[in-house]
């Protein structure tokens, strides 16, 4: 199979990759064999760079014979705006999310609330959950405080 791409699709997918490598590899304290053949398409793709006009963006290193990105292509590319949205919104819907939930145990009984259904469920997360969206949208993290 033979895929023919742009300059423009090119660098597209050049972030779309810097993405993905960063979803998986982003916390790693080291490196995981089982993530290993996602990395070898990713270098797999950046070893064309050169030849799509893109060596200002992805340079090879000759001692690890890997591929990396520039700083040139840090400084230029939305990437870190993508991954900061991604962030912000997950940190956020994991909170309320976690709130709701310990919240509802501690009202039904952790016992209780894992017999219910999935829609009893929803009915009492729902709204827990628009509680804490709306209070964090209202206020941010001002009134989160950690009792003891």
């Amino acid at each position: 199979m033979k895929i023919n791409i742009t300059k423009k699709e090119y660098r597209l997918l050049l972030d779309i990759l810097y993405l993905g490598e960063w979803m998986l590899t982003a916390h790693d304290q080291e490196e995981i064999p089982e993530k290993e053949e996602y990395q070898d398409v990713i270098q797999k793709f950046y070893s064309y760079a050169k030849e799509m006009g893109y060596e200002n963006l992805i340079e090879a290193d000759k001692e690890s014979n890997k591929y990396y990105e520039t700083r040139e292509y840090e400084d230029t590319s939305e990437v870190h705006e993508i991954i900061d949205n991604y962030d912000n919104a997950t940190f956020w819907g994991e909170l309320v999310s976690e709130l709701a939930m310990r919240d509802a145990k501690e009202i039904k009984g952790n016992d209780a609330f894992n017999k219910m259904s999935p829609e009893e469920r929803i009915q009492l997360l729902h709204p827990l959950e628009e509680k804490y969206h709306e209070e964090f949208m209202a206020n941010d993290l001002a009134n989160l405080q950690i009792k003891k």
